[in-house]
């Protein structure tokens, strides 16, 4: 029963796997839709439950031990309710009052945390002492983000001629941020890659038999999508759908 299971789980994560890297291939497949739609549904499905459980587990204890000092989260789940009638064409007037304040409170926080985070501490952060420092690594730290600031700044002059020692710091601005944005781009595919190998290494270790499961698996997902493209294009316009 456990190699069963464990087997079950090894053929349903390579057809999921498998079926979103089929996309890449441009052409429609009936893995992909599955994988897709699986994903997706599995997705909900557990947000579901997780908030279900949540809110019986925690929400309603809290409100029925003390209601009066609780109302702002009666008041939250009465919200929250409302966006359910969404669902009726003649109550979609009443969902349309807790989107609208969960969409105000989230962009009032988002800006303030935008301000504080993305401008003030910005700001305060390259503001840098360049004098009494304790080493001399303080100090090249401390030049070299000063530097790059305002070699960057120099890059965003539009309405001045660029010449001279702009013109110098222009280009080095340009340069600095081709290095910051190498640099991203670097760490985002270094950390999408050690999740890829990761999702691999459940495919081939040990060699047996989840390495032959998978390629019997891919196989079997390559043909069928094949055969259906070449004999069965109708069959397979109704198993993919938009």
């Amino acid at each position: 029963m456990v190699d069963l299971y464990n087997g079950g789980i090894l053929i349903l994560s390579t057809v999921t796997t498998f079926g979103l890297y089929m996309i890449l291939s441009g052409v429609d497949s009936p893995w992909f839709a599955f994988a897709e739609h699986a994903f997706v549904g599995t997705a909900i499905g557990l947000s579901v439950v997780v908030a279900t459980d949540y809110i019986f587990r925690t929400i309603i204890p809290r409100i029925m031990s003390d209601p009066a000092a609780n109302w702002p989260t009666i008041i939250s789940v009465i919200l929250g309710m409302m966006m359910i009638l969404r669902v009726h064409r003649e109550t979609v007037y009443l969902a349309r009052i807790p989107i609208t304040l969960a969409t105000a409170a989230g962009i009032a926080v988002s800006v303030r945390a935008t301000i504080f985070s993305g401008i003030i501490n910005q700001v305060k952060a390259t503001i840098l002492p360049l004098m009494g420092l304790a080493s001399w690594w303080d100090f090249f730290v401390n030049v070299t983000v000063v530097l790059t600031v305002l070699f960057v700044f120099t890059f965003y002059f539009y309405t001045t001629e660029m010449k001279g020692p702009l013109l110098m710091a222009n280009r080095v601005g340009r340069h600095l941020l081709y290095l910051a944005f190498g640099v991203l781009f670097a760490q985002t595919y270094m950390g999408r890659l050690g999740l890829l190998l990761g999702r691999m290494q459940l495919f081939v270790e040990p060699y047996y038999p989840n390495f032959v499961v998978t390629i019997i698996v891919v196989a079997t997902m390559v043909i069928s999508t094949w055969l259906l493209h070449k004999r069965y294009p109708e069959l397979l316009e109704k198993l993919t759908p938009e």
